[in-house]
């Protein structure tokens, strides 16, 4: 069984509210450019729409498909295991 002291326990737990502040900050920010967006709205209907408008929409739906990346390796485990970088290679 590996030994883990409690400044390393302390630094994972850190690192998780970390990455949750992290999605938090991405999702505001998505929120933000959907708001832009709707602002920036053309109130005809069928009008074309604005390079501007098309902008945050793009920026919205970038910033939402990288929630959903990080979401789905966290599934997969990518964040429960220390970094390999962190180990001992083989040359001690």
């Amino acid at each position: 069984m590996k030994k883990t002291s409690k400044k390393s326990k302390k630094l994972v737990a850190e690192d998780r509210t970390q990455a949750e502040q992290w999605i938090g900050l991405l999702e505001a920010s998505s929120m933000f450019h959907l708001q832009v967006a709707k602002e920036t709205q053309s109130p005809i209907l069928g009008a074309e729409q604005s390079d501007e408008n098309m902008f945050h929409l793009a920026c919205s739906q970038a910033i939402q498909d990288c929630i959903h990346l990080i979401e789905m390796v966290k599934l997969e485990g990518w964040f429960d295991d220390e970094m390999p970088q962190h180990s001992r290679g083989p040359a001690g």
